[in-house]
């Protein structure tokens, strides 16, 4: 589904239906600027930035031009 399910992260379902843990990966910045996401799996790609604050302004950039930015697989 769309949201995070009434019992928590411990029970979201993967899009076979099987239980699966949310989980966030480190990426090469160098090859994916932005964040990407993995919906059917759970799944965040987060780029190593070398500080708070590129990640800070790279997070802003993604979500505020989700057509470009944030990639939904």
């Amino acid at each position: 589904t769309a949201g995070v399910p009434s019992r928590g992260f411990s029970v979201l379902q993967g899009n076979d239906g099987n239980i699966r843990k949310f989980s966030i990966h480190g990426v090469d910045a160098s090859q994916y600027p932005f964040p990407r996401s993995h919906t059917c799996f759970n799944r965040i790609d987060l780029p190593d930035y070398k500080s708070k604050e590129e990640l800070h302004e790279r997070l802003k950039i993604a979500v505020s031009t989700s057509a470009t930015g944030f990639d939904m697989e």
